[in-house]
């Protein structure tokens, strides 16, 4: 067996290791914060969208990380609409038998 050098763990030294684990602690406690902060500012109704948010928050922390890939989270979801589009008013079009004539466009009478 060898014998590591004093100071070194698992072959990294040990401030290294230390500065990497006070940033994961960090970050962890960062995205803690933001998520405690917004989640009790939220309407309840919203926490779905809000809890969806926060995951493209992670996801885009993890790129941080020197093994992290972030993953594009799903979209959020369309609300549906409450107010349909008022239909178009249906329209009459005469067409003369003359030649050289244009169309006359009128509107229908909704009796």
């Amino acid at each position: 067996m060898t014998a590591l050098a004093p100071g070194v763990v698992l072959g990294v030294p040990v401030w290294l290791a230390v500065c990497a684990l006070a940033a994961l602690f960090c970050i962890l406690v960062l995205v803690g914060f933001f998520a405690a902060m917004i989640l009790r500012r939220v309407n309840e109704r919203d926490i779905p969208e809000a809890l969806l948010g926060l995951s493209h928050v992670i996801s885009s922390m993890c790129g941080l990380l020197p093994w992290g890939k972030p993953t594009p989270p799903p979209a959020l979801p369309e609300k549906p609409a409450t107010e349909a589009e008022p239909s178009a008013a249906p329209t009459v079009v005469l067409v003369r038998a003359e030649p050289a004539a244009a169309p006359i466009v009128l509107p229908r009478d909704p009796r």
